[in-house]
């Protein structure tokens, strides 16, 4: 969950959708980062046959192509805030059935779905608790969801060479481990599992490294609306390249994996 300005939800949504949209033909190329993580959580994705699955956000359909592999009978719906990348994802599955549609607002009977997966997209949403809230409504007794989003320290790389330009960080934060599970808590859900992974990408450049971010749609940072000038930029570039270790350019992310249980207690 980032932290955002003062402008409004609906604004905010629409420049996540449209930035995504931009990355919708690029995505697959640059996301090497997240299929690591996808494959991670996969191992926790225990769907039964004929379920009722959602994959919320599910950007080009990489994860909703693993579940299908992995559970063929599966019934499967694809939910994203960017209508071209659902355009992507129907490519990739044609089978399954795609939502556009807002994550804190979902367009579902209450206790319809079996599962919900999500690999890093909830990240993206604004309000935790209506998030989770919605979730639990939406899901069967003993229901799951299986979920990785990004947790404080992520992409703390740009954050220091950031702060030796001009003292800002240049990038969104996200929340601590255990404050995510208390979300996930009040809104009901028992924690079956879960689990923080530091990962790290090692590019051989400073653009490498901001395009990995920038080609996959993620660039873009809810409390930064200003615009580089090109000799800040190039100061970054210098800054960002003092990092560099014998594997290249680094970019760390810390990764929650989290495994949750809907159980109606009477």
């Amino acid at each position: 969950m980032t932290t955002r300005s003062s402008e409004s939800d609906s604004s905010y949504k629409q420049k996540v959708a449209t930035s995504f949209s931009r990355a919708a033909h690029s995505y697959d190329e640059y996301a090497l980062f997240q299929e690591q993580v996808l494959t991670k959580l996969m191992a926790w994705f225990t769907a039964k046959s004929n379920q009722r699955w959602l994959d919320l956000g599910t950007g080009t359909g990489k994860s909703l192509q693993a579940m299908q592999m992995a559970q063929p009978e599966l019934q499967s719906i694809a939910l994203d805030l960017s209508f071209s990348m659902l355009q992507q994802a129907r490519r990739r599955v044609s089978t399954a059935g795609f939502v556009c549609a807002d994550a804190e607002a979902l367009p579902f009977q209450d206790a319809s779905l079996d599962g919900v997966f999500s690999s890093l997209a909830i990240q993206w949403c604004l309000d935790p608790q209506q998030l989770f809230r919605e979730l639990h409504r939406v899901l069967k007794n003993r229901g799951q969801v299986v979920v990785s989003t990004l947790l404080a320290g992520s992409m703390s790389e740009l954050g220091q060479a950031w702060q030796c330009v001009d003292g800002r960080s240049h990038h969104n934060h996200y929340p601590e481990l255990d404050d995510f599970l208390k979300h996930c808590k009040a809104a009901g859900f028992d924690v079956l599992r879960a689990e923080q992974r530091t990962l790290t990408v090692y590019f051989d450049s400073v653009k490498a490294a901001v395009y990995s971010l920038k080609k996959v749609g993620a660039s873009l940072v809810a409390d930064d609306s200003g615009v580089s000038s090109p000799s800040k930029w190039k100061a970054f570039e210098v800054a960002y390249a003092k990092q560099a270790t014998e594997k290249g350019i680094p970019l760390s992310y810390e990764v929650a994996f989290i495994q949750l249980m809907k159980v109606d207690h009477g």
